[in-house]
């Protein structure tokens, strides 16, 4: 047995009262929660910082680790969409797989335990079926004209069947709504509704992605035109793209990623069961702009960080990802239920992951707090 204590231990929902001891099995199994004065003290391995259980990221791009340092910063999203879509077919399998191993290896150093991962093909299972990673897959689909909605899901639902038959999870998402229509959404959100899994979406990454469902100027013109696709059919009414879409979105575990450009007309359609997923280095990265963290939760606690790819990203260390959150907001409890419990929840894996509870096989994180700044010390046991 191990007998764990720490300045601070925090449950993945709260923090636990002063003196606690976590009495640890030798399967990392919490056996009871204790005060300091039931053990003798010479038998508590007794640490400074702050115990967490394991981090969720819950917004990866696995299979884009190829691309680390290969497409320009802060030129905007078209520009670095364009950039992505050019250069992504420049590679070998062998460097692809090849990064694809240091990227999952970086996450587990870094005390990442479970993964939400967008999948547009399978390079990644493999490494999914032999990683210490926890992985959720979300298949990820694309088409904006309405007439093959049908056709695209049907191949979602392919590919799904497909990655369960190696003993992965997974569920279907959305890619964005400027590429994913609102008849193919529906069916997507449909389906997840009726099987119990999580939904998600890039949400609102740029301002051009607003202005071209407004009908305003766009560069989002010049990237149809690049990919030549024939968008006359699509008219453009809406406030925001988010209000184009949300009408879809079933009362399940809804995951809206970025939201850099999300605003006060749109909070009012969050629901319950949708979770905001934060990637503040992708946005700094694409658009050179953070979301606003503290608008954003006076409408809703159901947050949680994503280190989205390398291709948008220079690591792929989710506390990076939530120090920005926690410098705007100064809320340490929320930021570690972003970090923990809330991105567990969010890729409905919280009875496995996300919190510290007796009786449950727990990784656990040592987290050190200075200056309002988060790093992790060490990894104290794995899961």
């Amino acid at each position: 047995m191990r007998y764990l204590g720490a300045t601070h231990i925090f449950n993945g929902s709260d923090f636990l009262p002063e003196h606690s001891i976590l009495i640890i099995d030798g399967s990392n199994v919490i056996k009871d929660i204790i005060k300091i004065h039931e053990v003798e003290k010479n038998e508590v391995e007794f640490y400074e910082g702050i115990i967490t259980p394991g981090f969720i990221n819950a917004h990866c791009h696995l299979e884009l680790s190829f691309l680390k340092n290969v497409i320009p910063e802060k030129k905007g999203f078209v520009d670095f969409a364009i950039n992505l879509i050019s250069k992504r077919n420049n590679f070998k399998q062998t460097e692809i797989l090849d990064a694809i191993n240091l990227a999952d290896n970086e996450m587990y150093l870094n005390g990442i335990v479970a993964v939400g991962d967008i999948s547009n093909n399978d390079v990644s299972y493999h490494q999914k079926q032999k990683s210490k990673i926890h992985y959720h897959t979300f298949i990820e689909l694309l088409a904006f004209n309405p007439a093959m909605a049908e056709n695209i899901f049907n191949s979602g639902i392919t590919q799904l069947e497909q990655l369960k038959s190696i003993g992965l999870n997974g569920s279907l998402a959305a890619h964005a709504p400027y590429s994913t229509s609102i008849e193919l959404i529906e069916k997507i959100t449909e389906y997840n509704f009726k099987h119990h899994l999580t939904f998600s979406i890039h949400n609102q990454e740029s301002e051009e992605e607003n202005n071209f469902f407004k009908g305003e100027k766009s560069t989002f013109y010049d990237l149809y035109a690049f990919l030549n696709a024939d968008i006359s059919w699509f008219k453009p009414n809406y406030q925001s793209s988010f209000a184009f879409y949300q009408p879809a979105l079933k009362g399940n575990k809804n995951i809206l990623v970025h939201n850099t450009y999300t605003n006060n007309f749109d909070y009012k359609y969050i629901k319950e069961g949708t979770y905001i997923c934060f990637c503040p280095n992708a946005n700094l990265y694409i658009e050179n702009r953070l979301p606003d963290f503290s608008s954003i939760i006076k409408h809703t606690h159901s947050i949680c960080f994503g280190t989205d790819s390398l291709a948008s990203n220079h690591s792929l260390n989710l506390l990076n990802e939530a120090n920005y959150f926690l410098k705007e907001t100064n809320n340490l409890n929320l930021t570690l239920k972003g970090l923990t419990c809330n991105g567990a929840k969010a890729l409905g894996i919280d009875d496995k992951f996300g919190f510290i509870k007796k009786g449950k096989k727990c990784a656990l994180n040592l987290v050190h707090l200075e200056n309002n700044t988060l790093q992790l010390q060490k990894i104290l046991t794995h899961a």
